[in-house]
């Protein structure tokens, strides 16, 4: 992370972090546990941008990919409820954990959610 500065836009209690060319990292922690509790990747509406320079699954899933692309390298993933006016898919790991992809516009990847659910937030600062 030291290749990443400290986001001034971020909550105050959200370690976030931007780089130019690369989407932003959040790791909220709202309970204030100490613990990374989720790993956030955000294209903030620059999804041209930054999909170059995604985290990406191992089937080269990040940033940017479409939901066919998603489904064709990941079988096992699943729509699930998201918020009004986003899709979100979801893969469970061997570890139980979760992979959860939010589409914005133009019907490609733009946020990416690590975490032990099934969820997307809709909003970190509240």
């Amino acid at each position: 992370m030291t290749a990443f500065a400290e986001s001034p836009e971020a909550c105050p209690w959200v370690p976030a972090f931007e780089k130019a060319g690369y989407p932003s990292i959040w790791l909220p922690d709202p309970f204030d546990t100490g613990t990374v509790q989720q790993i956030v990747i955000q294209a903030w509406g620059r999804v041209a941008e930054v999909a170059a320079n995604s985290p990406r699954t191992s089937a080269g899933i990040g940033i940017g990919a479409t939901v066919n692309e998603l489904v064709a390298a990941h079988p096992g993933v699943s729509a699930v409820q998201a918020r009004p006016g986003r899709t979100q898919y979801s893969l469970q790991g061997e570890d139980g954990n979760w992979v959860n992809f939010g589409f914005g516009e133009g019907g490609v990847v733009d946020t990416i959610v690590v975490r032990a659910t099934s969820a997307i937030d809709s909003e970190y600062c509240s």
